[in-house]
């Protein structure tokens, strides 16, 4: 799953909204984030995406035009992202398992993470944009 979560994020990144990303060594503090499940079957994993907001808006910038986005809108923007990675997510791991059921959960906004090390991830992808942190982990 956690290999299907990377390619989905490393094709919205580069071929979504033209961005390069790389891998990155350090987490870093204060993240807006989102959380969205995916079932495979009746598994449930609890998917946590984390942004800077320096990467936000450059995600922003790219999506819709816009940068230094308010409160809600920083709302609306990671709850959309999550929903893009993780539902394209969704269909690789179909593609692979066509007889296991997958489905995803409407994602909820976390707003203000302090640090990541509050969610204790079992599983994490870490990557940097312009050299800004952005988690994709499991619980």
């Amino acid at each position: 799953m956690i290999q299907a979560m990377d390619n989905a994020t490393r094709s919205f990144c580069t071929d979504i909204i033209g961005l390069d990303i790389q891998k990155a060594k350090s987490f870093g503090k204060e993240f807006y984030g989102a959380a969205i499940a995916l079932h495979q079957n009746d598994i449930e994993t609890q998917w946590y995406l984390l942004f800077k907001k320096h990467s936000l808006n450059e995600f922003s910038k790219a999506l819709l035009f816009e940068e230094n986005l308010n409160e809600d809108d920083l709302d609306d923007l990671v709850k959309e992202i999550a929903n893009m990675i993780v539902g394209s997510a969704k269909v690789i791991l179909e593609r692979k398992n066509p007889n296991t059921n997958y489905t995803m959960s409407t994602p909820d906004f976390l707003g203000h993470v302090p640090s990541v090390e509050l969610l204790k991830l079992e599983e994490f992808l870490l990557y940097k944009i312009k050299n800004r942190t952005f988690v994709i982990g499991r619980t």
